[in-house]
């Protein structure tokens, strides 16, 4: 991972917010993956193992973003990740049931796309001012608009999914 260094420009601003959204996608990319196995929730589970596959992609993206750059692919510290990933495994370890983990799950992962949501957000506005090419800016707004379809995806299991259901069934209500 690189070293923090003083930022002066917006130039190395889009470079230091592009090590850090490479760093959050290599992240949870493994989580992904550790989430689709550990949720009972047949399509919670699916949902973690198809958005695994296409954050695979999105890291394949930002490195085609670097490399439009002409620079190597860098990682940087990301505490917001860093932060999710502890909550969920603390967590882990107080959930009693699986549908409690299930739903938890579900909160992560809308929290996590959120997040993701607004690091490219806030990604592509300083590319902008810093007139960053096109081909760089390019890949970056896929993921923005995979990030978008994948926060909807969510909105929908938790608002009539399967998971609201269980937790409907076992807590007695219609």
């Amino acid at each position: 991972m690189s070293t923090p260094q003083d930022i002066e420009t917006f130039e190395e601003l889009f470079r230091d917010k592009l090590a850090a959204v490479y760093e959050m996608e290599r992240q949870l990319v493994d989580e992904l993956e550790s989430l689709s196995a550990a949720a009972t929730d047949e399509n919670l589970s699916k949902g973690f193992a198809i958005h695994h596959k296409e954050t695979e992609t999105q890291i394949r993206h930002v490195e085609a973003a670097f490399e439009a750059l002409g620079a190597e692919p860098e990682r940087r510290e990301n505490p917001l990740v860093d932060g999710l990933l502890a909550d969920r495994a603390a967590f882990d370890e107080r959930a009693a049931t699986d549908a409690v983990r299930d739903d938890y799950y579900l909160d992560v992962a809308t929290a996590t796309e959120r997040i993701e949501i607004t690091s490219y957000e806030g990604l592509l506005r300083t590319a902008r001012t810093a007139e960053v090419d096109d081909d760089v800016v390019a890949p970056l707004e896929a993921n923005l608009g995979q990030e978008e379809k994948t926060l909807r995806k969510l909105r929908g299991l938790a608002g009539h999914g399967s998971v609201e259901t269980r937790l409907n069934e076992i807590l007695g209500r219609q």
